[in-house]
This record gives C-alpha cells, structure tokens and sequence, in this order.
C-alpha cells in the first residue's frame, strides 16, 4: 500500500451558548443545555491552530456542527469543510443530540477519505504528530489494545454492554488472544498489560480500554460491520443517549479483535480534568506529551467553569499565539 494516502480530521462540535441551539434543544428537554456534555469551552479556534501547526500534512478537517458555524473561520481554506447535520443524518433522526447517533453517521461525510481520524473537540495536539502516530505505513490504525470491565455510572454505559455484545456474538476470546497474544501483552501497553491479564481467563469480552484520544478509523471496516449489524443504525436513532444505543467504538473492537492494527504507546496522550487545571495541567500542556484531552464534569458551577476556561485559554494563546490559515 502506499505509504502516502491520504488522512482526513472529523471534529465534532456544539456551541451550548448559541441561542438558536438553545432554544432547540429546550423544546425536547429542559435545563440539559447547561450539562457538561454540551458545554463549549470556547477553544476551538486553539484546537483548529494546534492542527494548523502540529499536523499540516491532514488532507482535510471535516467539522461537524448542528448549523453553528463560528463568526472567526476561514470557509475559503481549502483544507477545512463545514459539514451539518442534516447533511449526514436521515431527516428523521433531526435534530438530534445525541453523539452516538452524529458518531455513527459520520462516515456518510462526502468526500471523507477511507483514512480518518476522529476528534472531539476537547482534544488537542501538543507537540507535533506525524501520520504514523495515527496509521502504519499499511494503513491500519494505530491503538492500544487491553481488557477492562465495566463500571456503570451513568445510562450511557449500556453502549459498552451493547458494543461488547456484537463482538462476544462474533468473536471466541480465547482465539483472539492466541492470534493477537503480543499485540494485547506489549511493552507499549503499560499498565494495561495488568488488567488484560486479570481478566484474560474470563471466557468472554467484559469490555475494552477505550481511551479519551483521537480514534483512528477505516471507512471500509465502518461499512463492513454495518452491512453485517444492521441493528446499529436502527437501534441508535433516539434524540438523547439512550440504553439502546451502540458507539462508534464498536468499529474500532472490530479493527482490534481482527487485529488489523499497529499497537500504540498508551502514554501517547495525557487526560487533564479541567477540575485539576490549575494544580498540574499547564505543566502538561507545556511538556512533550503530542496529543492532550481537557474533560469536563457536571460538579463544576459555572462561575468555576468561566475561570477555568479562560485560564486555559490563556494558556493556549501562549502557546498557539500564530492566527492559523483556519481563522479569517
């Protein structure tokens, strides 16, 4: 294969403070526009510069946006495509908001490569990444491939049961583990060599890490588990997560269980929780990690949520001071 194909970035996002969005939202449920799933910490002109400077090989950047285009981009850069909704999900499913149901509809994308990588829009590159930190020279995706298990917090832990399932119905684990025994137990793996081997003698799949990282994915393996599980665009339709649904999580299990994939240092990316800014996440955006993730929680007010943002906005004008070929 040649070693230069393409790559294409898919960024999902939502401006909880856009009105229009608001008001949108509040006719299906009140008061759940203040979530932090939907909070928007005003940082995506940072993620666009961090692409921009880190990674000018990407072919193109697809965001993914509920009719919400920012005053300050660039719709005359080449390289960047606005990409709505209702451009990708059947009329019937919109509005939605749910990501599941937005996730598993971004590969109907026109024109996204068979090679693409997916961001939320907490994500950001640090330090410059080249196309191998994303897909081998092969083009298979890069990862991390371990065991875990499942801790339900929250409803939207059912899409862990619900993914596994497709793959305990399709795959022996014990089989799994004997063609793919060095790509499970890998120095690169770390920790999760331990885990993986606590829970290797279960006789099926509990769950796999699922690192919060840009995810690596192939068109032809997206459309290849859809034609073979058609309930997971069917079950996958509601406005809201709901315990029916499936995540596109589910093909990246297929590329790992198939091992159609290049293992990954698992120390490639560091989580900061936006809560611990202050304490040690500057440090880590000054450092030499390349890909870094900010989460967010319910927990924090929003007079915290405020201050927060604009230090790490701050902190981010430092560090990406250039305006990118992205921003007008």
């Amino acid at each position: 294969m040649d070693k230069h194909f393409k790559i294409d970035f898919v960024i999902t996002w939502v401006d909880q403070n856009d009105s229009s969005w608001r008001e949108k939202i509040g006719k299906y449920k009140d008061g759940i526009s203040n979530s932090a799933r939907f909070r928007d910490y005003g940082t995506l002109k940072y993620l666009l510069r961090s692409i921009d400077k880190f990674a000018p090989w990407v072919n193109k950047v697809y965001l993914v946006t509920d009719n919400q285009i920012p005053k300050w981009i660039n719709l005359e850069f080449e390289k960047l495509k606005i990409v709505d909704h209702r451009d990708i999900i059947p009329e019937e499913l919109l509005p939605t908001f749910n990501s599941n149901v937005i996730d598993l509809n971004l590969v109907n994308i026109k024109g996204l490569s068979e090679h693409f990588v997916y961001f939320n829009d907490d994500m950001y590159l640090n330090n410059p990444v080249t196309p191998n930190d994303f897909f081998d020279d092969y083009g298979k995706p890069m990862d991390t491939f371990g065991f875990n298990v499942i801790m339900p917090t929250e409803k939207f832990d059912h899409t862990f049961v619900n993914n596994i399932a497709i793959i305990n119905k399709d795959f022996n684990k014990k089989e799994i583990i004997r063609k793919n025994f060095f790509k499970l137990f890998n120095i690169k793996n770390r920790i999760y060599n331990f885990t993986s081997a606590l829970l290797a003698p279960f006789p099926r799949f509990t769950r796999f890490i699922d690192p919060h990282v840009p995810i690596s994915f192939r068109k032809s393996t997206i459309k290849k588990v859809n034609e073979k599980h058609e309930e997971i665009l069917r079950y996958t339709k509601h406005r809201f997560r709901d315990i029916e649904d499936y995540s596109i999580w589910i093909y990246r299990y297929y590329e790992l269980v198939e091992g159609n994939f290049s293992v990954r240092n698992s120390n490639f990316v560091r989580g900061i929780q936006l809560s611990d800014l202050e304490q040690k996440g500057i440090n880590i955006i000054r450092g030499k990690v390349k890909i870094i993730n900010i989460n967010d929680k319910d927990d924090i007010s929003m007079d915290n949520f405020e201050k927060l943002t604009n230090k790490l906005k701050l902190e981010f004008k430092r560090k990406f001071s250039q305006k990118s070929n992205f921003e007008k």
